[in-house]
């Protein structure tokens, strides 16, 4: 399995090992992603904030009033 490391040397030597920019900026926080989701960590936070742990809609079936 990659490390961080490894994983944010390979995103800079892809982009061309860039001295600044926005590839440069966030290598860090990719890396971390990557590593989160190949270790599947990621995929439990994704679940965490899905819909279905939050407060679930209520369907109106039928209306109250007659008009």
């Amino acid at each position: 399995m990659a490390t961080k490391k490894e994983i944010k040397d390979t995103i800079l030597n892809t982009a061309g090992n860039p001295e600044s920019g926005v590839i440069k900026d966030f290598a860090d926080e990719l890396a971390e992603a990557i590593a989160k989701l190949i270790d599947g960590e990621a995929w439990i936070i994704a679940n965490k904030n899905s819909q279905s742990e939050q407060a679930k809609e209520t369907r109106v079936v039928g209306v109250a009033e007659k008009r």
